[in-house]
């Protein structure tokens, strides 16, 4: 006989879930007794975090290289809160996740039964309330099945996000007389909105006689890419991305001016001004702090020249000042508009460009260009992430995490094309900005790249808090490369501080030989003190072979990462003349 531990797990079977990651504990124990029948059956498997925090952040790295749905579980009480910072950062930046916490029985409620949370103990289904898509607690077995299928439609819809299953142990142990789905999932697979040909007219009518445009090329644009480029480059007109896009669009394309918004680069936001552009074409993301520079109004995110196009009507519904807003898929509308202004896709490769003699884009401004080919030591980390960005395996996924790693990244990571699959190699967790996020997520991307090899790069101050999860990567033997960057401070709030004028309090760390906590855990790790060590490291043989490794680099504390116009945020300015 199964029970309904075996229902959730057929469902996530039939949707491609091959990985549940999570901690076991009393309240979830049938849920994980099902998935050891799954394993046996070829099923989904369980992967066992350290903190139920790190599930978390490994179920959404999962679901941002896979696609599909991230999953992850948690026993009662602690368990449950302790998901809560994943399951918030997965809100944030709208990723796919189904959180799975247990409960005590039923009829245990409101007796002081041991973690519990249902609403006359610790609520934890109102705690999860205000950072998922659905969030329910199962109150009779008859309910389950059908709300495992609204959890994954809100999880997976146009607006995507986690969503929060709180279920009794009672009713997960409850017995049911067949695994068969008899809920539709074809309500989950293509969510594309096909625009409406007045859309389409809107859109022509806004661009076929404009000269200088530039197209803002978000996140959303995941299977637009060849679309865009080929419009941008019969018309001549300008590209950029946003951080959370980084990589969708080949940096060395000629045509490409860099990351717009948070850690991006002078180029781009000078493409964005009134005399670089009569319209500012806008796809697949919404204008947040992130995107917008810290809303920037001097770049042209006004009323007379911004179009805004998104599958996701949250994006648009940011965009009330936007000449025109037009919901719909980015891939299908730009395959019409094309189509109307004879676009064709060339035969011949893009039009892509070489670096300079100094080695330095041509294309885009980088902020200290000069510091990437600086090999001094300390390590300068724009020469450090500008010198990996060009020997690693193109293919390689890269998670850059919290602080100075991902302003580092954004603005000095080159990145040469998408992955096969089409989606970016580049992620960032910006929109929550949980430290330790990139150890995690990296481990979940990890799991479902197939042998692909993953990039984290992570802070001390990360690695501190969260570096205990570079043991489920090796009892799962994940191809995952961790780059710690070393200065022994909490880099990003200690330069913020001096920037911005605020006393000096906090943000120093010991100096910790990660190295060594690395080796303890039996993880293959370098010192890197120099540009002569990193160099003596066969990266392409690590990169190559299965099973984690560690490199623990010494890192310029003094360089002050692209932070400008975060600074300006938080000195409550509006003004653009900060930007950097």
């Amino acid at each position: 006989m199964n029970d309904n531990g075996d229902l959730i797990l057929r469902y996530l079977e039939r949707l491609g879930v091959e990985f549940i990651f999570g901690v076991p504990g009393g309240a979830i124990e049938p849920l994980y007794n099902a998935l050891a029948r799954s394993e046996r059956n070829g099923g989904p498997k369980a992967v066992i975090a350290r903190h139920e925090t790190g599930a978390a952040f490994m179920a959404e790295g999962y679901a941002r290289e896979t696609g599909k749905l991230g999953v992850c579980c948690a026993t009662s009480g602690p368990g449950a809160t302790n998901l809560l910072t994943g399951v918030a950062s997965a809100y944030a930046d709208s990723t796919p996740v189904l959180a799975i916490t247990g409960q005590p029985s039923l009829h245990t409620f409101g007796m002081g039964a041991l973690q519990e949370g249902s609403c006359t103990g610790i609520n934890t289904v109102q705690i999860f309330d205000d950072c998922t898509r659905f969030n329910t607690l199962i109150s009779h077995p008859a309910q389950l099945e059908r709300k495992l299928v609204m959890a994954i439609s809100h999880a997976m819809g146009n607006n995507p996000g986690p969503v929060h299953l709180s279920v009794p142990v009672d009713i997960m142990r409850s017995e049911v007389q067949s695994v068969e789905c008899s809920g539709n999932l074809w309500a989950f697979i293509d969510h594309e909105v096909v625009p409406t040909y007045e859309a389409e007219r809107l859109l022509y009518d806004e661009l076929h006689d404009k000269q200088f445009v530039t197209v803002l090329v978000g996140e959303g644009c995941v299977g637009a890419v060849d679309d865009i480029l080929a419009l941008a480059e019969a018309r001549q007109w300008n590209m950029v991305t946003t951080p959370r896009a980084k990589g969708l669009i080949p940096e060395n394309h000629r045509l490409y001016r860099g990351v717009f918004g948070f850690a991006g680069h002078f180029s781009a936001r000078s493409a964005m001004l009134q005399e670089n552009a009569q319209r500012i074409l806008v796809l697949g993301t919404g204008l947040d702090e992130v995107t917008t520079g810290g809303w920037d109004q001097s770049t042209g995110l006004d009323r007379q020249r911004l179009v805004h196009v998104s599958n996701n009507p949250e994006h648009l519904s940011r965009s009330t000042n936007a000449l025109r807003c037009i919901l719909g898929s980015p891939r299908l509308l730009l395959k019409r508009l094309n189509r109307r202004l004879k676009v064709y896709q060339p035969q011949q490769q893009w039009d892509f460009c070489e670096l300079s003699a100094s080695g330095l884009p041509t294309n885009y401004t980088l902020e200290s260009g000069i510091c990437c080919v600086e090999k001094g030591r300390p390590i300068k980390p724009q020469a450090l992430f500008w010198y990996l960005s060009q020997i690693v395996d193109p293919q390689a996924r890269v998670y850059a995490d919290s602080g100075s790693s991902y302003l580092w990244a954004i603005h000095y990571w080159r990145v040469g094309y998408p992955l096969d699959n089409g989606r970016s190699p580049f992620h960032i967790g910006i929109g929550f900005s949980s430290m330790g996020w990139a150890i995690g997520a990296s481990i979940g991307a990890a799991a479902g790249a197939d042998g692909k090899p993953v990039i984290c790069i992570t802070g001390d101050g990360s690695a501190l808090m969260s570096g205990q999860e570079i043991t489920t990567a090796l009892q799962e033997n994940l191809n995952v490369l961790f780059i710690i960057l070393n200065d022994s401070c909490l880099g990003m709030v200690k330069h913020g501080q001096a920037l911005g004028g605020a006393e000096s309090i906090g943000t120093s760390l010991p100096q910790v030989n990660f190295a060594l906590m690395a080796e303890a855990m039996g993880v293959q790790a370098y010192h890197v003190h120099s540009f002569s060590d990193l160099e003596q490291v066969d990266l392409a043989n690590l990169l190559s072979q299965p099973g984690p490794c560690l490199l623990d680099v010494k890192i310029d504390a003094s360089e002050i990462p692209p932070m400008g116009n975060r600074m300006r945020v938080l000195a409550g300015s509006s003004k653009g003349d900060a930007y950097v």
